[in-house]
């Protein structure tokens, strides 16, 4: 029987059988140790804090835009 493309048996190589991911895939989120309490969650300001981390995130992202615009403005110069 002759073989065609679709029938050949190829040997993979190394690559496609090694594994990749690290050991510590996520070791960001790693933080075995610290305990988290439901009461921090639950506390009457939780909203508040939760919105001032919103909007200063997004002040600082305003921030770094405005600077790259203002660094194009002056390239252009």
């Amino acid at each position: 029987m002759p073989y065609t493309w679709a029938s050949r048996m190829l040997k993979m190589g190394h690559s496609a059988h090694a594994y990749v991911r690290s050991r510590n895939d996520h070791s960001a989120m790693d933080d075995r140790g610290l305990l988290h309490r439901i009461e921090d969650d639950l506390s009457d300001t939780w909203i508040e804090e939760w919105a001032e981390g919103g909007v200063q995130a997004i002040e600082s992202y305003l921030a770094k835009h405005l600077a790259f615009l203002s660094f194009l403005d002056e390239a252009s110069a």
